[in-house]
């Protein structure tokens, strides 16, 4: 008879025999597993590089070529995607895992993000054939309104759709977790660009008269005598119907003298710091302030009592922007100027042969300022040739980051719509407490600031309360040549300067709101405060302004916003960053063209 202990004994051995079958049988499951999941893993890993380049690389949708390698690219992202959907439905031993506990997690997280994959290239086709109907249906100087709803319509759909594959990482582990919340980053980037996307088109279709004719006055913006942009001393008129657009009124603002203000009142801190320019009178001054949604408002109310004529709104563009719509349509011929102008010459010729040699009395003078006039040949070029619309359209985007293209509208909704965009050229469209500009501005009647360069060196130090003292050094460099005669470039304006090639600088500085500026008067939404100083020829000068951000360390992070000056030539500049208490992750030293506005951050912890 077997005792009650060798049945025991007996059926232990059994359990750990059947356990051991059943770790096995698990082990080997995993095992073969293992190749198919990687597999797949390998492939949705191509198609995430894919997607990830061609996001980085917004000018493959600005041409035809582009947008055909960019449909190339998604047609590759398709097959990977399909390949580790094959391989994942194909596999018995990976199906198996769906019965497991954690695998069948892991199983499921795969299978999903095969699908969501497919899902964005199926979003992708479909943005793509509406970009590539809508450039099918544009020509010149001629938008097809249709096709830009069209666009618009799916754009707004493929949107909701792409943030709806944003899933959560919970029960995935490893690779599988990993390669998740690259994907959820690549669909976050591309969720923002499609609402990006469908706010500038909410803007494009009324701006290009769809619901209307609109009329915008536009201002040449002149780098040689800089305010906070450049001085308008040429302006034209922009007309659009029904998708159209031209320009037909380019002139010199010496055609329409104010002889009193224009029925526009500054806003308080504009009126005691730039009173004195006259700016509702003045066409060169009404770019001082740093806003230009001031500065297009005083425009509209100039230009009305100047004509009687109430525009829509106003457009700004200075001679880099410029340059940026010849490199489209290549060299232009402009009335009164013996070449073509083209994308390589056009500042030297606006704003140095146009005036060297020109004697300071030369009542001819006022109609040698011909920004607006070389617009509107490249504008009448457009008519003649294709240019495509994603590379125009890339063009005066690219001109909105260095605040070289600003426009303002009278329309509430089309105005809060550029703010969205950063289109607006104003200051504090976000993070206002985080926010510092800064301009050089001329004192002259000259046109030096062709020959000036500026440097920008930003000490930021970070107390162990987490206060942010920046100490902001500008230094301007007149290049103008010594010992020149009297004339309408060099000057002297016999008020400020009183020797050719002297160059009277005003230095503005813009600080965050809420912090410590000493001196500085609210302006533009900032807290604005200013010094000045006079440079010969070859000379140069500094000054530095302190700013205290109270609490600049905002869980864990400190961020900076910085805009430039839409100078010829962008600021060199250069940070440094020193937090002793701190623990500091991200580039301490920072040195850059200060070309667009510069975002900063940094992870700060003890």
């Amino acid at each position: 008879m077997v005792s009650t202990e060798h049945r025991r004994r007996t059926l232990a051995v059994i359990s750990i025999f059947a356990g051991g079958l059943v770790v096995v049988a698990f082990l080997v499951l995993v095992i073969f597993s293992y190749g198919p999941l990687n597999s797949a893993r390998d492939d949705l890993n191509q198609a995430r590089t894919i997607i990830s380049n061609d996001l980085a690389n917004r000018s493959l949708f600005t041409s035809a070529d582009g947008r055909a390698r960019l449909a190339n690219d998604i047609g590759s992202v398709a097959k990977e995607a399909a390949e580790a959907n094959t391989t994942l439905s194909n596999s018995e031993s990976i199906s198996l895992l769906g019965h497991l506990p954690v695998l069948g997690a892991q199983r499921d997280g795969v299978l999903q993000l095969a699908m969501d994959v497919e899902k964005a290239t199926t979003t992708g086709q479909s943005i793509l054939g509406a970009l590539n109907k809508l450039a099918e249906s544009s020509h010149g100087t001629t938008v097809g309104l249709p096709a830009l709803a069209s666009l618009e319509f799916s754009v707004v759909a493929d949107r909701k759709g792409m943030a709806a594959l944003d899933r959560p990482t919970s029960g995935l582990i490893g690779p599988i977790a990993s390669a998740r919340r690259d994907f959820d980053r690549e669909d976050a980037k591309l969720v923002r660009l499609l609402s990006l996307t469908a706010k500038t088109i909410d803007f494009a279709r009324p701006f290009l008269g769809a619901n209307g004719p609109q009329t915008y006055l536009i201002a040449g913006q002149n780098n040689a005598e800089m305010r906070d942009s450049g001085a308008v001393l040429s302006l034209d008129l922009l007309t659009a119907q029904d998708g159209t657009f031209s320009l037909d009124h380019a002139t010199t603002y010496g055609n329409y003298i104010l002889s009193s203000p224009a029925n526009f009142t500054l806003p308080p801190g504009t009126q005691q710091i730039f009173g004195a320019y006259k700016s509702t009178e003045e066409w060169p001054e009404v770019d001082a302030t740093a806003d230009f949604a001031t500065t297009g408002q005083d425009m509209q109310a100039m230009w009305a009592q100047a004509t009687g004529q109430t525009v829509n709104g106003v457009i700004g563009i200075d001679v880099p922007g410029v340059a940026s719509i010849l490199r489209l349509t290549g060299p232009v011929m402009v009335p009164g100027i013996d070449q073509p102008v083209s994308a390589t010459n056009v500042a030297d010729v606006l704003l140095n042969e146009e005036y060297a040699g020109d004697t300071v009395n030369n009542p001819q003078n006022t109609r040698r300022d011909k920004i607006s006039a070389v617009v509107k040949a490249a504008i009448d070029e457009m008519k003649k040739e294709r240019i495509d619309l994603g590379s125009f359209a890339n063009a005066l985007a690219n001109d909105v980051q260095g605040r070289h293209l600003m426009v303002w509208s009278a329309a509430p909704a089309d105005e809060a719509g550029l703010r969205t965009l950063d289109a607006a050229g104003t200051l504090t469209t976000s993070e206002p407490d985080r926010t510092i500009h800064l301009a050089v501005e001329n004192n002259t009647a000259d046109k030096l600031d062709y020959f000036l360069r500026v440097g920008v060196a930003m000490k930021v130090t970070v107390d162990n309360t987490g206060n942010a003292i920046i100490n902001t050094t500008i230094r301007v460099a007149n290049g103008a040549l010594p010992n020149q005669p009297p004339s309408y470039q060099y000057g002297p304006d016999g008020v400020n300067a009183f020797t050719p090639g002297q160059y009277v600088a005003r230095v503005f500085y813009w600080g965050p709101v809420g912090a410590q500026v000493p001196g500085s008067v609210n302006e533009s939404g900032l807290q604005v405060v200013e010094n000045h100083f006079s440079l010969m020829p070859t000379q140069h000068g500094q000054v530095t302004f302190t700013t205290i951000i109270p609490h600049a360390v905002r869980h864990g992070r400190l961020q900076l916003r910085l805009i430039p000056q839409a100078r010829l030539v962008p600021d060199k500049f250069s940070l440094s960053l020193e937090a002793p208490s701190w623990k500091v992750s991200g580039r301490t030293h920072i040195s850059t063209r200060w070309g667009k506005t510069l975002t900063l951050s940094w992870g700060l912890s003890h």
